[in-house]
């Protein structure tokens, strides 16, 4: 009996320990660095990105996988997978290594409309495995924002 009671006690404090507070931020985006092709195909182009991003919170995680879709102006752009797993500390900015698989029909469907703007909408939309003192956790990934068009040219230009 003793040793269920000690076991319970353990695992309110493990799942108390990790339950997020009010005052959880979401990571903020700054910009998009190092932009590099990979693999140019005639349906798919591989571009390999750095994603900076500044963690606001007070305490640092384990970022171990993610994988999305891409959006510009709400026209499917490609997909994305990051390529390491990345120690995120608090309150401070970090690069997120990803590929980006870009569909080339889709990205020359939509360029004329994309080319005449200044911003473009980007959505980003995925899922995440974070750790944090041994457990791991899958967690959305969104993001939506008007971005410089110029970044977005930099993937489809090279």
């Amino acid at each position: 009996m003793k040793f269920i009671l000690t076991l319970l006690s353990a695992f309110v404090l493990i799942f108390s320990a990790c339950k997020p507070s009010g005052d959880v931020k979401e990571p903020e985006f700054r910009d998009i660095g190092n932009v590099r092709l990979i693999e140019t195909g005639l349906l798919k182009t591989t571009v390999g990105a750095n994603m900076i991003y500044y963690n606001p919170n007070n305490f640092g995680i384990k970022l171990s996988a993610a994988r999305g879709d891409v959006y510009v102006e709400n026209a499917y752009f490609g997909s994305f997978v990051l390529d390491q797993e990345i120690q995120v500390k608090k309150s401070a900015e970090f690069e997120l290594p990803v590929t980006i698989k870009i569909d080339n029909i889709g990205a020359i469907k939509n360029n004329t409309e994309i080319y005449k703007k200044k911003e473009v909408l980007v959505r980003i939309e995925g899922r995440a495995v974070v750790k944090k003192s041994g457990i791991s956790k899958e967690v959305p990934i969104r993001y939506e924002q008007k971005q410089d068009i110029d970044k977005i040219r930099a993937l489809v230009a090279r």
